[in-house]
């Protein structure tokens, strides 16, 4: 049973847990979930590894501050001052339920984030890139590599969920002053 609690509820669990009763083929069925999402997370990580192996890595702690459009129903977003990664300078934006127009009315929460290249380059600039918690954060991310090739005329990749374990985490985020995460760049040599 993948049941995970406090020590005090295992008791209720155990009652109410419907495990013990299912069939062999069906246990099987949820061994096999389980083996194919641990396969996926030994592969994310393993392309993680791989990614530590590249000539230029850079990673930076970064700061979400609130804002709010001009429009004239106001919405809310976040952005990070200027940061330097790899000799070159950056900016994250955020923005809470890709911007719909009432995200106070849904129970759901998710932020989706976007990477600006702000330097002028004078060639294409092939990265792979992750946010992850900052380290004085206790909001669960899931990492998840993101590619993208930065060139003059293409300078920002397009929104990309911010992949954030559920709706409870998401809003912790957005109960802080501040959403401090930290940013990996991989510049991809050819």
């Amino acid at each position: 049973c993948p049941w995970q609690g406090p020590y005090h509820e295992l008791s209720v669990h155990e009652a109410e847990c419907t495990h013990p009763t299912k069939t062999g083929n069906e246990l099987m069925e949820i061994l096999d979930e389980m083996d194919q999402t641990r396969k996926k997370e030994m592969q994310l990580y393993n392309s993680i590894f791989s990614l530590l192996s590249f000539e230029k890595i850079g990673y930076t702690e970064v700061q979400f501050r609130p804002y709010r459009t001009d429009d004239f129903i106001t919405r809310l977003y976040y952005e990070t001052p200027r940061l330097t990664v790899l000799n070159q300078t950056w900016v994250l934006k955020a923005r809470v339920n890709d911007s719909e127009r009432n995200p106070n009315l849904s129970c759901k929460r998710t932020l989706s984030f976007q990477l600006l290249l702000k330097s002028k380059v004078s060639s294409p600039l092939e990265c792979s890139f992750l946010l992850l918690e900052g380290p004085y954060d206790d909001v669960r991310i899931r990492p998840v590599i993101y590619h993208f090739v930065f060139s003059n005329e293409s300078n920002e990749t397009d929104y990309l969920a911010l992949p954030i374990l559920d709706s409870v985490e998401c809003n912790k985020l957005l109960a802080a002053k501040n959403i401090n995460l930290r940013l990996f760049i991989f510049q991809i040599q050819k």
